[in-house]
């Protein structure tokens, strides 16, 4: 395959200081006499190349490649992959029975900042998570075997170590304080080019992009435009100063390379994350034992808000820190200590920082009026999650869903003991309920205010209700409970 390698940044940039070079020469060189009050030189705007390379010159050394080899059992590929009727029709039986090995290994690469002289190294959990075998190559080309210290999946932290002396380390930032539109700069070892240097801006603060599959994940990106691609993660987002501010982690792509959104960890976040994995082996956080969600303006509609504010409990874990307390479901937190929070990965963000025993409080909204708590904050346990039985599909109905009564068998195949509620069997794909997120398997229980326990309740409720309404509906999936609204056909 050919490749061709241009540079546009570059070229960017000197096309730029020639446009404004050329029409308007006050702002380059800031004439006091003509140029505006707020006016700015270009080295006030663009980063010159004697800093840019400065920076590199001092951080390439604490950034490391990071070599990976995960054993793939081919079973389990052949089960997730192959094993389908779209498989099966296309290639017929007599395919299943080639021969093929019993295994393989699958190499991986990324990047890792050196965080310590004695060889703790930050990088990404999916850098090396399961991994057989973990190889370091330093800036240097020195290369060695690597041990996993700990790994953070809620954040996509994870820490591991070199059997080396007297190494550069990273000066770590404060990414509090990062702005939008401030220049940076990625390091790291893109499509195994080691040591390759990218710069940009930080586009957006606060990104929640959806990429830890779990209730409790930890996601407050700072969003880039620095070409971040395959082989950056666990790299070191670095700021003007040469200071650390953020660890690559993931791209937004339709083809797997950059586009022109990277996402980086805080490196404050990562900051404490990677002490407990040193110090403790595991990461110990502060825990409400809530779920939540992000209160858009459809929800908003539904919880009688004059406007998206705040955020709105979704779950509280019954003997939780916050159900001691006494928060409930359908709640919105405005406020948590001195910080307004409008966004769930804010307050996620804030909580995850605090020790077991501290206390917070919130400033909740509930039936129209505000309500002052104090919770002490317990410890995260790390739950083990049911994979979903098998359901049998029926026809669409009604939200576009089907329900079904929920027998003992069900009950104790979903570990659901003294739940009453309805079975959804099938979710019609693109209807009120699939755009909801909800799913086959899931329990419901409930449809606004109304307990739901058997199918003519859910038919009688649903009917009532008039076109266009956004109605929230409580739903059970696995262990985990959580509200979905969806609104009404008109």
């Amino acid at each position: 395959m050919n490749t061709r390698f241009i540079s546009f940044r570059f070229a960017a940039m000197f096309v730029f200081l020639f446009q404004v070079a050329y029409f308007n020469p006050t702002y380059l060189i800031g004439d006091e006499k003509t140029s505006s009050p707020t006016a700015q030189s270009a080295t006030d705007i663009l980063p010159t190349s004697h800093v840019l390379n400065e920076i590199a010159h001092t951080v390439i050394p604490t950034v490391v490649s990071i070599y990976s080899t995960v054993v793939v059992q081919t079973k389990d590929l052949w089960n997730e992959r192959f094993d389908s009727e779209e498989m099966r029709d296309f290639f017929g039986d007599h395919f299943r029975n080639l021969p093929v090995p019993s295994e393989f290994r699958q190499r991986g690469a990324g990047s890792g900042i050196i965080i310590a002289p004695n060889g703790y190294i930050l990088t990404n959990v999916h850098v090396v998570e399961n991994a057989e075998d973990i190889e370091v190559t330093l800036s240097d080309k020195r290369t060695m075997k690597a041990d996993v210290v700990g790994i953070d999946p809620l954040t996509e932290i994870a820490v591991i170590k070199i059997d080396v002396m007297d190494l550069p380390i990273a000066v770590l930032g404060n990414s509090d304080s990062c702005k939008i539109g401030e220049w940076v700069m990625a390091v790291g070892n893109p499509l195994e080019l080691n040591s390759t240097v990218t710069i940009g801006i930080i586009s957006a603060k606060g990104r929640d992009i959806n990429i830890i599959r779990d209730t409790y994940g930890l996601e407050n990106f700072i969003q880039t435009d620095a070409a971040i691609n395959p082989g950056n993660s666990g790299g070191p987002l670095i700021n003007l100063q040469g200071e650390v501010i953020g660890v690559n982690t993931a791209i937004a792509t339709e083809n797997g390379f950059n586009q022109g959104y990277g996402f980086a960890i805080p490196i404050n976040l990562a900051k404490d994350i990677m002490t407990d994995l040193i110090e403790k082996g595991r990461v110990v956080r502060g825990y409400l034992g809530i779920s939540m969600q992000d209160i858009t303006e459809i929800k908003a509609r539904a919880l009688h808000l004059k406007k998206p504010m705040g955020v709105f409990v979704d779950h509280v874990i019954i003997d939780g820190p916050a159900y001691k307390a006494g928060l409930k479901a359908k709640d919105v937190i405005l406020k948590l200590d001195k910080f307004a929070v409008n966004r769930a990965n804010a307050v996620q963000s804030i909580i995850a920082a605090k020790n077991p025993g501290e206390s917070v409080s919130l400033a909740v909204l509930r039936d129209g009026k505000i309500q002052k708590l104090e919770i002490v904050l317990g410890e995260r346990q790390y739950a083990i999650m049911v994979p979903p039985a098998s359901r049998k599909k029926g026809k669409y109905d009604y939200l576009g869903m089907v329900v079904d009564t929920l027998t003992n068998q069900i009950i104790n195949d979903l570990s659901l003991s003294g739940q009453a509620g309805v079975l959804i069997t099938d979710v019609e794909r693109y209807g009120p309920a699939y755009e909801a997120n909800i799913q086959a398997n899931d329990v419901l229980f409930e449809i606004g205010d109304e307990t739901i326990s058997r199918i003519g309740q859910f038919y009688q409720t649903i009917a009532k209700l008039p076109p266009g309404e956004v109605v929230i509906l409580k739903i059970r999936r696995e262990d985990t409970t959580f509200h979905a609204f969806v609104q009404v056909p008109e």
